[in-house]
């Protein structure tokens, strides 16, 4: 579709930036990959005229447990430059006895007990490679392309290949990342290591514990930490996940610091945009890593997760970003995975067709070195060819599992891999994209729900049509029936049907169909809120059933503060609401 469609058009526009440098002070003491040092040029900002008239210290700090650090009992002096060998530290300065600034550094400096386990674990060294995951929070592939052109040239010239049939395969972040990271889906996950939300996710089959196992250095890290993918409204984890996590530092630096609270995320850390800030850990710990053998997946939510027009304000820092990592090669020996979970799901866009589409189709990419590229012709010219197919969470898992031992990607390997593939009678739902995909592969196949489908052809229906009303009020009583357990909630009305297609696969349209799938919008009372689904009519015993989940298109801001299962929040109006529908 085009990114520029005039039913989309309106919702495309300039927004006002973040001005973190106008709100603080440029920073007084910065970090490279090894030490802090003070910026003399920031000094007047401060009223000082000379370093020598400061008085600077750093105090190391670490994880505790999830959501506590601890602080080292003394502030070591510094003058102009300091060699640091400890991950995170807390950085004060004063002058004539007055402080004058308080600022975080992250550092990602080798472990002689990770160096330990990663020697004593290698296997298959000469034939390795790097992964790195970036993901970009709630960016459909079109509105990357709006929003980031910079950004989407600078991976063309690094020849990446751009997956343009990507299906997300649930509602938001969480369910669509839990496949990638472990190949399961959230009910999945549910049923083997994470019973509840009350629940660690220690003992979960994450692919980093595969990558560890066999001498790789781990990360993980995300900002906008309070809505974390672990850990909004859910407990994280006891133990650290991976060597390197960046948790315990970004959350001080965004609680202490953070600022420019636009709906839920702080975009500003001091003078500078936290994706910045982010950001700037991941190249330290991709450049410190860059010689050895590492599995890293970092997400970014700050300035993308809540409007549309925001990630327009990262495409310089993501162009640069990726920049300083080509150039410095560290990328010589790194498979990177630039990725989203999904679109923009609430606003005005998200009320169109197309804007439906973009919320299903998040982007997807993938960066290899050139060596990689001829060692394993076969395997890329199948990804390739599967860059204009349905592809899903769960073959992205599969494609990181076959990273794991790269002998499986030569060329022998892949035919026989293939024919394995070809004389299955049932399709794996998850295949790698180093493997030919199926041209005909279905929705069902790969594990999409209808509701969730874009291999699909939509007719609009009146929303008067009895068929549309029927469907409506068995959406609405599906909600009640949900929200029933909760006494702390409303029992929602249908005010009104906003919107009715009738959707069915391409290949089937000119077929009889015994089944129709009504996707919905429907307004309900009270709160005012937009609900979209798919409601299945079985033609030939004529019943009504919702299909898989129900999404919420509109914000629900404090409306379900009276519960903390997450599931309930995007249903649940609480009868004792009072508030103004700020978004929370």
């Amino acid at each position: 579709m085009d990114p520029f469609d005039r039913h989309v058009q309106k919702f495309i526009y300039k927004e006002k930036p973040p001005n973190c440098a106008n709100e603080r002070p440029p920073p007084l003491v910065g970090s490279n990959l090894t030490a802090l040092f003070v910026i003399e040029s920031a000094l007047p900002h401060y009223n000082v005229s000379d370093v020598a008239q400061l008085d600077c210290c750093y105090q190391p700090f670490w994880r505790v447990r999830e959501n506590k650090v601890a602080f080292a009992d003394n502030c070591t002096s510094f003058i102009s430059e300091q060699p640091i060998n400890t991950e995170f530290v807390k950085v004060v300065c004063q002058t004539e006895g007055q402080h004058v600034y308080t600022d975080y550094h992250a550092f990602t400096p080798l472990k002689p007990d990770v160096e330990k386990r990663c020697d004593e674990n290698s296997i298959n060294a000469q034939e390795s490679v790097n992964v790195l995951i970036l993901g970009v929070d709630a960016v459909s592939r079109l509105n990357l392309h709006r929003q980031m052109p910079k950004t989407v040239n600078f991976l063309n010239n690094l020849k990446a290949i751009e997956m343009l049939g990507y299906n997300k395969v649930a509602d938001n972040t969480f369910p669509n990342v839990v496949p990638v990271l472990s190949g399961l889906k959230e009910e999945e996950l549910n049923g083997t290591c994470w019973s509840n939300e009350k629940d660690v996710f220690d003992s979960c089959p994450w692919i980093w514990k595969n990558f560890s196992d066999i001498g790789f250095r781990t990360a993980f890290g995300e900002d906008a930490v309070w809505m974390g993918i672990f850990n909004y409204l859910k407990r994280g984890f006891d133990s650290q996940p991976t060597d390197y996590y960046m948790r315990p530092y970004q959350k001080l630096v965004e609680d202490e610091i953070g600022h420019t609270k636009r709906l839920n995320a702080k975009l500003c850390i001091g003078s500078q945009m936290t994706s910045e800030v982010f950001l700037r850990y991941v190249t330290k710990f991709v450049r410190t890593m860059s010689l050895k053998r590492y599995f890293s997946f970092f997400w970014g939510s700050s300035l993308t997760h809540d409007n549309l027009n925001y990630p327009q304000f990262g495409d310089k820092v993501y162009e640069d970003f990726l920049r300083e990592l080509s150039v410095s090669g560290s990328l010589n020996k790194t498979v990177l995975v630039f990725m989203s979970d999904h679109g923009i799901r609430w606003g005005g866009i998200r009320g169109t067709y197309q804007g439906r589409l973009e919320e299903r189709l998040p982007f997807l990419f993938f960066s290899f070195p050139e060596w990689f590229r001829e060692r394993y012709s076969i395997a890329l010219t199948n990804m390739r060819r599967n860059s204009r197919r349905l592809t899903t969470p769960f073959d992205l898992h599969s494609t990181l599992k076959d990273l794991l031992d790269l002998r499986i990607l030569r060329d022998n390997s892949i035919k026989i891999r293939t024919r394995e593939l070809n004389s299955l009678t049932t399709v794996p739902r998850g295949i790698s994209l180093f493997l030919p995909g199926f041209e005909d592969r279905t929705c069902e196949d790969a594990g999409i729900t209808s509701h969730w489908c874009t291999c699909q052809q939509s007719k609009r229906v009146n929303t008067n049509d009895t068929q549309v009303m029927i469907s409506a009020k068995v959406l609405v009583n599906h909600l009640n029936t949900i929200l029933k357990p909760y006494r702390e909630c409303s029992s929602l009305n249908l005010s009104e049907v906003r919107d009715a297609t009738v959707k069915s696969p391409v290949s089937e349209l000119q077929q009889k169909h015994t089944i129709a799938d009504y996707v919905l919008v429907v307004r309900t009372t009270p709160g005012d809120a937009l609900f979209e689904a798919t409601v299945r009519h079985q033609v030939s015993d004529d019943t009504f059933a919702v299909e898989g989940v129900v999404s919420r298109i509109t914000t629900y801001g404090d409306q379900s503060a009276c519960v903390s299962d997450y599931h309930m929040k995007l249903y649940c109006f609480c009868k004792s609401y009072l508030g103004t529908n700020k978004v929370s």
